[in-house]
C-alpha cells in the first residue's frame, strides 16, 4: 500500500532535500504536501489528511511534539515520525506517545532516511494489518465468538421474556470474556455501525468486529461486536472515572478515518447513551440505531443520542410510561386499581398533558385488546366506545386517511424545522462563546462541547455544516479581529494585545496576523501612525 506524506520542517533547505532527494516511491510514499511551520501544517493536515507526518522536534511557534499532540486529536489514524537532535532525542522518546512511529537523529542524510521510510512503512504495514487480522480458524476461538454472540444478541435485541437479574446477567457477562472480570462498577455504552462500500451497498461481517475491537483496545476500551442485519452492534465498557462521552471521540473518529482510508468503506456509528444495568443493554441499541440515522443530515458520520435527544423527562415520555402502566392494568389489574388509574391522570395534570395521555390510552387499549381478544368483539368494544367514534365519526376512509397524512406530514415538517434551528442555535451559542472568551488562552473545541452538552465531534461538524469553517478558524479570526482594533484604538504594546488576544507567543500571534491580513502587526500600527500625521 502507498502511504501519503507531509513534511514539516522550518528550514526551508533541509525540508526540500527531504522532498527531492528521499526515495519516497521506492519505499512506498508519496509527499502530498510541505510546511513550513506546525500552524501551517495542522491547515494542510485537514486539508490533505496524510497517513505520515515527517516533522523536526524543534519549531518555532509549535514545536514537533505539540503538532504531534494537535493532530492526534484531529487525525488519530495519522504516524508521525519525529526528527531530532542530540540535546532533545531522549526527551522525545520518553514522551507521551503520540501516534510516533519513529524517533530518527539528527542530522540524518538522504540515503539514510530512505533506507528508514522501509522500516517506517513496515511498521504501518504491521499496524494496520492487525486491525483487519485473518480470521481465527481455532476452533476454541469460534466457539467462544460464538458463545458471546448468542448472549449478546437477545441482550441487544431484547426479548419477550421478563427483566433479568442485573447480577446474574453481568456474573454471565464476565464469565464469557464479554465484560472483564476486573469490573467493579459497571459502565457501558453501545455502538451501531454501518461500513458502506463504493458500490452503496453495506457490508458488515466478522472483519469489522474485529476491527472496531482492535481499534478500541489500542485507546484501552474492552468491546464485544456482532454483524447482524448489515450492522455491527458492540458492547463498550467504559473505564471508570473517564468523562463520557469525550473519552470516546478519539476510537470513533480512527474507526471512520482508518475505514475510509484503509477500506474504501464509508463508515457511520451511532452512540447510545451511558446506563450500568446490562438489562438496559436494549433500550441502548436502539438509541444506537437512532442516533445513527442522524447522520443522514451530513453534520458527521459519528452521532451521539445526546447529540439529538435530550435526557430529559418531557410530557410525551410521561404519556408513554402512563401507556406502559395501563398495558399491565388492563392485562392483570383489578377493577378498583384501574378507576384509581384513570383519576390518577386528571390530577395535577395540564389540559394540553391530559389530551396526549388520552391519545396514548386510546392506542394502548388497540393494541392490547386487539392482542388478546377476538377481533369481530374487539373492534366492536371500540367502535361502541363514545371516545373512539369522536374521532371516526363523519369522516370518510379517504377524508381520515387525508387527516392522517397531513398530521404526519406537519409532524415531520415540525421536527425538520426545530432540529435545523437547534443547529443554527448551537452554532450561535458557539460564536457568543467566542465572542466572549477569545482572550482565554485556553478556549478550545472540548470545552466549549462540555459546556453546550454535546460531543466535540458533533458540534465540529455542525460548525463546518453551518458557518462552512471550522472552530479554530472562527476563534482565530474573531482574535485577530480584535488585535487589529487593538491596534489602531489603543496605545497598547504588541506583547500586552497578544495576551488580550489569547495568545502567549508573539512570534505565533504575529505569524498569524500577518497570514490574516497580508501585512504585520507592526506594520498596521505604523500606517496608523503615518495616517495621523
Amino acid at each position: 500500500m502507498k502511504y501519503t506524506v507531509l513534511v514539516v520542517d522550518d528550514e526551508e533547505e533541509q525540508r526540500q532535500a527531504f522532498v527531492r532527494r528521499v526515495r519516497w516511491e521506492a519505499a512506498g510514499f508519496e509527499v502530498v504536501g510541505e510546511a513550513e511551520n506546525g500552524v501551517e501544517a495542522l491547515d494542510l493536515v485537514e486539508e490533505l489528511e496524510p497517513d505520515l507526518i515527517l516533522t523536526d522536534i524543534r519549531m518555532p511557534m509549535i514545536s514537533g511534539l505539540e503538532l504531534a499532540g494537535r493532530v492526534r486529536e484531529m487525525r488519530p489514524a495519522t504516524q508521525i515520525v519525529i526528527l531530532s537532535g542530540y540535546d532533545s532525542f531522549e526527551y522525545a522518546r520518553t514522551a507521551i506517545d503520540y501516534n510516533i512511529i519513529s524517533y530518527l537523529l539528527k542530522p540524518i542524510s538522504s540515503d539514510e532516511m530512505s533506507e528508514a521510510l522501509f522500516e517506517i512503512h513496515r511498521k504501518m504495514d504491521e499496524r494496520l494489518g492487525q486491525l483487519f487480522p485473518p480470521q481465527d480458524s481455532d476452533l476454541q476461538a469460534q466457539l467462544k465468538r460464538l458463545r458471546i454472540n448468542e448472549f449478546l444478541l437477545p441482550l441487544l435485541l431484547g426479548s419477550n421474556e421478563s427483566k433479568q437479574n442485573d447480577g446474574e446477567l453481568l456474573a454471565r457477562a464476565k464469565s464469557l470474556g464479554a465484560v472483564a472480570e476486573t469490573v467493579s462498577t459497571p459502565r457501558f455504552c453501545v455502538l451501531v455501525s454501518k461500513f458502506k462500500g463504493t458500490d452503496g451497498s453495506y457490508i458488515a461481517d466478522a472483519r469489522h468486529t474485529d476491527f472496531i475491537g482492535n481499534i478500541f483496545g489500542r485507546h484501552g476500551f474492552d468491546t464485544v461486536s456482532l454483524s447482524a442485519y448489515q450492522r455491527v452492534m458492540t458492547l463498550v465498557t467504559l473505564p471508570e472515572g473517564a468523562k463520557f462521552p469525550n473519552l470516546l471521540e478519539l476510537p470513533l473518529t480512527e474507526t471512520v478515518q482508518t475505514a475510509r482510508r484503509l477500506q474504501k468503506e464509508h463508515c457511520t456509528i451511532g452512540v447510545s447513551r451511558e446506563f450500568h444495568a446490562l438489562s438496559d443493554s436494549s433500550d441502548a441499541y436502539f438509541q444506537a440505531v437512532t442516533a445513527r440515522r442522524y447522520t443522514s443530515d451530513g453534520a458527521g458520520d459519528i452521532r451521539f443520542i445526546n447529540d439529538q435527544e435530550k435526557n430529559e423527562e418531557f410530557a410525551i415520555a410521561e404519556a408513554e410510561k402512563t401507556a406502559a402502566m395501563l398495558e399491565q392494568l388492563l392485562k392483570v389489574g383489578t377493577e378498583e386499581r384501574l378507576s384509581d388509574f384513570v383519576e390518577g391522570l386528571y390530577r395535577g395534570s395540564t389540559p394540553e398533558n391530559a389530551n396526549l395521555v388520552v391519545a396514548q390510552i386510546i392506542a394502548t387499549v388497540c393494541r392490547v385488546v386487539g392482542s388478546l381478544s377476538d377481533q369481530p368483539d374487539a373492534m366492536h368494544l371500540l367502535s361502541s366506545n363514545p371516545l373512539f367514534s369522536r374521532l371516526t365519526a363523519n369522516s370518510s376512509e379517504e377524508a381520515m386517511k387525508q387527516e392522517i397524512l397531513d398530521l404526519c406530514r406537519r409532524a415531520q415538517t415540525l421536527i425538520t424545522q426545530s432540529r435545523k434551528r437547534d443547529s443554527e442555535v448551537l452554532c450561535d451559542r458557539v460564536i457568543e462563546i467566542i465572542d466572549k472568551r477569545y482572550s482565554d488562552e485556553d478556549l478550545s473545541l472540548v470545552g466549549v462541547s462540555g459546556e453546550l452538552a454535546v460531543s466535540p465531534n458533533y458540534l465540529s461538524a455542525l460548525i463546518k455544516k453551518v458557518r462552512k469553517k471550522n472552530f479554530i478558524t472562527l476563534l482565530t479570526e474573531r482574535r485577530l479581529r480584535a488585535a487589529y482594533d487593538m491596534l489602531l484604538c489603543t496605545n497598547l504594546r504588541i506583547q500586552e494585545i497578544t495576551e488580550r488576544c489569547g495568545y502567549s507567543d508573539q512570534h505565533y500571534f504575529s505569524y498569524c496576523f500577518k497570514k490574516f491580513y497580508g501585512e504585520s502587526p507592526n506594520r498596521v500600527r505604523q500606517q496608523k501612525g503615518d495616517a495621523q500625521l
